[in-house]
């Protein structure tokens, strides 16, 4: 059967999360509603059916609802999302800190910034220029990483070759003699070391339903943004009392633990495609057959091609800048303290515990916030559901950082569904661009304006910027609509 007006009955689906579960009910978004019944009217055409299907589940149509029921074409067996609590978590644990290596990789190296300088008799701009390289390829290698996963549908070889990368070059940087070699191994760390910014939250799309990826984006971030916290305090303490490439050494360790801990516990998470027992009805055969998907290539650069979508850039300018100023701060930190207060590496090192802090609070609370915010949204609006609900979480935060980086995380990926590890890396390549310009700018503009009037300029466009949220918590809907309609697939 079909509708005559899809707009009148109140469109709803269930999604069947785990086994022992309820089913979750959300309305399906209103500019769903339109192409829907596209796709009902086509196969009336073709042949008088009563369900409809989308790349998930199949929609069973009655007089007030959707329902997705667990036989649908692409419901499979070992899906990930019905997997128990215990092995989830235990993924989300595994994710959470090999999501850490990349950010401990990059501020372990602060303390020893201006022991490196002394030793290897270089300048302020070469040294910067080590951290700047290291942000620019956090930013651009998940570009490369998230496309072959998409490409071979594999999150765990991902883990496993970026791991085996960064365990060689860290290893190598302990006999670095120049800060040329330094740079380049330091490169390759970035490269092995940022897989995880993008496949991770690949990874607990894979296995979280919608209410409850802002926890789970929340605890991944946690362990992201631990980094800053305990990275500085770790290469402070190594580069005082032992040596700067003792941090060099642990980075080593860590990352091979790391490598021994994804062979052994960590599996493959990415759903296989088209693997359903069920046979598919005729209007369905027939448009499956008319229109062949056509062959995948690898194309490390499709993600750039995202950013002509509004709503996702507008967010993606906020978070960039967001980051820019932490990156700011901590190229400032150790030479301004160490010039005007007189702190040594490990005292420089304990500086950086109060913005860690910070950002570990704000990525754990603004996680909860999140999907509490979200929940509550929801039920004002009767059980309708659309991602800008996310960003009401975000005006909480809107002046500091990790409390709104988690929702606005979170409603980039639940804007693109269907290509939550491309989002992801077209983010952190973005962020990189700018942020690892300015870690690179960082010192001049300071010499050039002062430190008090870089972070009013900072602070002055962050303040800006949120005014990007909000057009897009205004506009974000239409604007998905279209996106809908130019790509139906």
């Amino acid at each position: 059967m079909t509708y005559n007006n899809i707009t009148e009955p109140r469109l709803s689906y269930f999604i069947k999360v785990a086994s022992n579960r309820d089913y979750i009910e959300y309305n399906k978004l209103d500019e769903e509603k339109d192409i829907i019944q596209e796709e009902i009217d086509y196969g009336s055409k073709k042949e008088s059916t009563n369900s409809v299907f989308n790349d998930d589940y199949e929609l069973q149509l009655d007089d007030e609802k959707i329902l997705l029921e667990p036989t649908s074409k692409t419901f499979i067996e070992n899906d990930p999302k019905n997997w128990t609590d215990l092995k989830k978590n235990t993924i989300l644990i595994i994710v959470s800190i090999a999501g850490m290596l990349s950010p401990i990789s990059n501020t372990i190296f602060f303390p020893a910034i201006l022991t490196v300088r002394e030793e290897m008799q270089t300048t302020e701009s070469v040294i910067n220029a080590v951290v700047a390289i290291f942000v620019y390829l956090m930013g651009i290698s998940p570009l490369f990483w998230a496309s072959y996963s998409d490409l071979r549908e594999t999150r765990r070889k991902v883990y496993l070759s970026a791991s085996i990368m960064f365990i060689i070059a860290a290893f190598l940087c302990t006999m670095a003699v120049s800060i040329w070699w330094l740079m380049i191994l330091r490169a390759i760390q970035a490269i092995g070391s940022s897989a995880v910014l993008c496949i991770g939250v690949g990874t607990l799309s894979d296995i979280y339903v919608p209410t409850e990826l802002g926890t789970a984006y929340g605890l991944f971030y946690l362990g992201f943004f631990i980094g800053p916290l305990i990275g500085p305090l770790i290469g402070g303490y190594l580069t005082q009392y032992i040596h700067w490439r003792a941090i060099f050494w642990f980075l080593t360790i860590y990352g091979s633990i790391l490598l021994l801990v994804i062979y052994f516990f960590l599996p493959e998470t990415s759903r296989p495609k088209q693997t359903s027992k069920i046979p598919l009805p005729k209007v369905q055969s027939e448009i499956t057959l008319s229109s062949p998907p056509p062959p995948k290539s690898y194309n490390p650069l499709a993600p750039i091609s995202l950013l002509r979508y509004p709503n996702l850039t507008l967010v993606i300018l906020y978070k960039i800048w967001v980051t820019s100023t932490i990156y700011v701060q901590n190229i400032l930190i150790p030479e301004r303290f160490a010039i005007t207060y007189g702190l040594s590496a490990s005292q420089i090192g304990l500086v950086f515990l109060a913005p860690g802090i910070g950002l570990m609070s704000g990525s754990l609370i603004g996680g909860k916030l999140s999907d509490y915010v979200l929940s509550k949204k929801m039920k004002n609006r009767g059980g309708a559901y659309v991602p800008e609900l996310r960003l009401h979480s975000a005006w909480f935060g809107g002046f500091g950082t990790l409390m709104a980086f988690n929702p606005t995380s979170t409603y980039l990926v639940e804007s693109f569904p269907t290509r939550s590890a491309s989002v992801v890396a077209l983010n952190n390549f973005m962020r990189a661009l700018v942020a690892g310009s300015m870690s690179a700018l960082a010192a001049p503009l300071s010499d050039a304006i002062g430190t008090g009037w870089t972070f009013t300029l900072m602070a002055g466009v962050n303040v800006l910027t949120i005014t990007f949220l909000i057009i897009v918590y205004y506009n974000g809907r239409r604007w998905r609509a279209k996106i809908r309609r130019e790509n139906p697939n």
